[in-house]
């Protein structure tokens, strides 16, 4: 019997999208919340990824300008849509669209910080290396049905990012806006990795897990979804990368240098970043 809320109930024989054909099942009880969405929290966190990415665009297009960031942000909401897709339908092909979404967008931001300094035709070159590594690696996990490959190559990028922002960093002469930057990156790297130790303890600890949940009962048993955190924090964790690597390109100069831009933080304490006019400054 559950100590708060109600007993979570048996997983039903079959849902809407049955049969599953996803090669990846997580923790979360299939369809337990409705019969149309197969893990409905690990589908509701991805809300995380849309509403950061529509908020770096509603920002960026105010500074219209630097497409790859803006790219970027688009992708990311991509990531929360492929992810929406897998999720709620636990199908193979969705399944495929998840996992490159997060491929394509890890791509586009290491294209926006090796770049930018670059002439155009070696930043044509690089983008085009960038997309048919790419595709490539999509044609083979689509003909070998295995996550493997996906997985070292999205990790190997992500340090790839890491060590480019940190290498980049170096280069920052404002003490004030470096202090801005190492807090953006430092608050971004802590946030993915504690949503990859979550993502590991939802994998490897799953009965325990599944457990304490029927003890908890519903609906606070949910916040138990390991794998739902994974989404929240690293759509964060992209998010501060994200506005890092804005930041320093528009300090390097690739937008309007006609404005001065500074970091700023709402009620939610989310980062952005405000173009100022030049006498501000």
């Amino acid at each position: 019997m559950a100590i708060f809320g109600w007993t979570y109930p048996s997983p039903p024989p079959a849902g809407f999208w049955s049969p599953r054909t996803s090669t990846m099942n997580f923790c979360e009880l299939d369809y337990i919340v409705t019969p149309y969405i197969a893990e409905f929290v690990n589908t509701m966190s991805n809300l995380a990824y849309l509403y950061l990415a529509w908020r770096g665009l509603f920002c960026s297009e105010r500074r219209a300008g630097d497409y790859a960031i803006l790219l970027s942000y688009m992708q990311l909401a991509g990531v929360g849509v492929g992810s929406i897709a897998f999720h709620s339908t636990l199908k193979f092909p969705a399944q495929i669209v998840d996992e490159m979404a997060m491929l394509y967008a890890t791509a586009t931001v290491i294209y926006a910080v090796f770049a930018f300094r670059l002439r155009p035709l070696v930043q044509l070159m690089l983008g085009l290396s960038f997309f048919t590594g790419s595709l490539v690696i999509t044609i083979l996990h689509i003909q070998q049905e295995n996550s493997l490959a996906h997985r070292v190559c999205f990790a190997l990028m992500v340090i790839v990012v890491a060590a480019r922002c940190t290498w980049l960093l170096r280069g920052v002469g404002n003490a004030a806006i470096r202090s801005e930057m190492k807090r953006l990156a430092l608050v971004g790297s802590v946030t993915f990795l504690a949503g990859f130790l979550l993502w590991l303890i939802d994998v490897f600890s799953c009965d325990d897990l599944r457990g304490i949940r029927q003890i908890l009962g519903m609906p606070l048993g949910m916040l138990l979804e390991l794998h739902s955190w994974w989404h929240i924090l690293t759509a964060f964790g992209v998010y501060y990368y994200l506005i890092f690597v804005e930041y320093i390109r528009l300090q390097s100069g690739v937008m309007d240098r006609g404005a001065v831009v500074r970091l700023s933080r709402d009620y939610f304490l989310i980062p952005r970043l405000v173009a100022l006019p030049e006498k501000q400054e």
